[in-house]
Formats: C-alpha cells, structure tokens, sequence
C-alpha cells in the first residue's frame, strides 16, 4: 500500500548526511519546496519561505524511491535485507532475544537477537510485548487522495487551508503526482468515503486556496486512501537489550512534518547507544529515553500552539476538540 509522508524539513539533509546520504538524496529526482502558503487562524494567506534558511529548502519527496535510497544504504553497511518478513513470536534469551519470522512464502525462521530495534510503526509489536503501552494524545484521520497531473501546472509551495471540518494539505510530487489530504475527526471522515468520496470532493470545492488551483489542472488516476492520525508515545521506549523507533515510539501529527526526521533521529541516537553498549563508542551523555522525551514534548507544545492559532471555528467539533487537548 502507499506510504503518506511526503513532505521533509530542510533539515532532513542534516539527518541525511550523518548516513553519508545528503548528495545521493539531492540528485534522486525530489521536488524541491520554496515554502508554504496557508489560511490559517486569519482570511488573509500567511507565507513562510525557506530561502533565507541556510540549509535550504524543505522537500516533496518520492516517497518509495526515499525509502529505497535508506535500504539500499543499509546493504551497503551490511545489513540484511527480509522482504515479504514479519515476526510472529519472540523469547527473551540471556543473552537477546530468539525471534520468530515468518514469510510470506517460504515459512518460519527462528533467528538470534543480541539487540532489536521496534520499528514497526504504531504497532510497536515488540515493544507492547515486553510491556510497553501507547499513551494517546489525539486520535485524527486522513483522507488521502493521489492522482496525476494530466495537464496543467501547480505552484510548488506546501498548501495549508483550515476549514471547520478540520484542515487541508495540498503539495504537488516527483513524477507529476499530487496528494491532497483533509485531516478530520474520526467520526466526520465515515460520512467522506461514502458514495466515491463525495462529499470530500464537495468540501474541497469549498477550499479557498486549494479548488481554484487544482481546477487548473486535470487529474487523473486518482485513488484514495484513509489513514490514522494519532499523537501518542510508548510510555517506555527503550529497556534491557531493545529500544522503539520511529512511529514505534511516538506519532507525530503530520501538521508537523516531522515524521521522517523524527524516525531519522530515533535510529541515530539508538545507534548511539547500541555501539556504547558493545563497547565501540563512548557512552553518551544523554539516554535515549530523554531524548526521544524531548522531542515529543517540543511537538506537543509546537502543536497546541499552531491548533490555538485557529479560532474561526472555535465551536466547531474538530477545533473545540483539538482546543481540549
């Protein structure tokens, strides 16, 4: 299925570049973002550019091609590479784990574990076997609609349009693709996917910024998806021998776009840590748990603060619930 997450911070060159990747990432056919415009909190369009940043511009990336370049980089350090994988069962040794893996097509591995690392998303398989449990913030969804430009052009700013159902994302990809996403409450986005999505076709309409600009274009191939949108952390993201990454860890509301940096960054400073542990780097000063703390706190905060910016729609449900958290 189609990953959502299209969209990176300038710094993801930073976290790039750690993994020897910057270069390869820059030449890979990304689409360069100058900026967003938004309506938000106000009728007037808001701008926030990044030619003053010195690292440059954000990114609308291809998103199986970005995921590609970070596999391909791991087989060249010499990880091993399981598609078509998943674990099924896992005992604790003293010495690691004895996990299970089952593929799709050639049966059940048992393999040995000195050190995991949960990645499996807002599952957090591993982690949720051995105690941890998920402490949510704010349940969302996303109604995501991907489809080809047959014609016509789009401005490559990020479109950000609150509406009282909720706010929409606009941005168009490598290979004259264009993802538009409303992100709504639980209960409204049922009532969207009824009847091919019509009435999410009609509220679009209704945008401000984003209708006058897609009806200049002609879409074709479009395909929807919903996805869940959660705010939450593992109360306990690291423990003897494993430690949680990336969504496995805490869910990011994608108003941030912090996603791909944050799992980035979970996986570098695990990396600290798993390479003290063995003896062939010095401790950090910092533990994981801490960092991984702070940068969920820091989204929470820049979060309520962005959603409080928005009172047009104070009783609406959506608003008056995000008011809440």
């Amino acid at each position: 299925m189609e990953r959502f997450g299209e969209s990176v911070p300038p710094d993801i060159l930073l976290a790039l570049h750690r993994l020897g990747l910057s270069d390869v990432f820059r030449a890979d056919g990304h689409c360069r973002c100058p900026g967003s415009m938004s309506l938000w909190g106000r009728n007037k369009p808001g701008y926030n550019d990044f030619i003053l940043n010195p690292i440059g511009p954000a990114w609308h990336i291809d998103r199986p091609r970005f995921e590609m370049m970070l596999r391909t980089r791991a087989q060249e350090t010499g990880a091993s590479l399981w598609t078509a994988t998943r674990a099924i069962a896992v005992e604790d040794a003293d010495d690691g784990f004895t996990v299970t893996l089952q593929h799709r097509s050639h049966g059940t591995q048992r393999i040995r574990a000195t050190w995991v690392l949960d990645a499996t998303g807002c599952a957090a398989w591993f982690a949720r076997r051995h105690g941890a449990t998920r402490r949510t913030h704010d349940r969302m969804v996303a109604v995501v609609r991907l489809a080809t430009i047959g014609s016509g052009t789009f401005t490559a700013q990020t479109l950000l349009e609150a509406t009282a159902q909720g706010w929409w994302y606009c941005a168009r990809l490598p290979h004259d693709r264009i993802v538009t996403v409303l992100v709504t409450d639980q209960r409204q986005a049922r009532g969207y996917l009824l009847n091919d999505y019509a009435q999410w076709r009609e509220l679009l309409a209704g945008t401000t910024l984003l209708a006058p600009r897609l009806d200049a274009c002609r879409l074709d191939e479009q395909r929807f998806r919903t996805y869940p949108v959660t705010s939450a952390m593992l109360d306990r993201v690291e423990a003897e021998r494993w430690l949680a990454i990336g969504d496995a860890a805490s869910g990011l509301d994608p108003i941030a776009s912090q996603g791909i940096f944050k799992a980035l960054a979970d996986a570098a400073d695990a990396t600290e840590v798993i390479a003290a542990a063995a003896g062939r780097r010095a401790q950090p000063a910092w533990s994981y748990t801490e960092r991984v703390t702070a940068r969920f706190e820091d989204y929470l905060a820049n979060r309520a603060y962005l959603y409080g910016l928005e009172r047009r729609w104070a009783d609406a449900p959506f608003w008056r619930q995000r008011a809440m958290v």
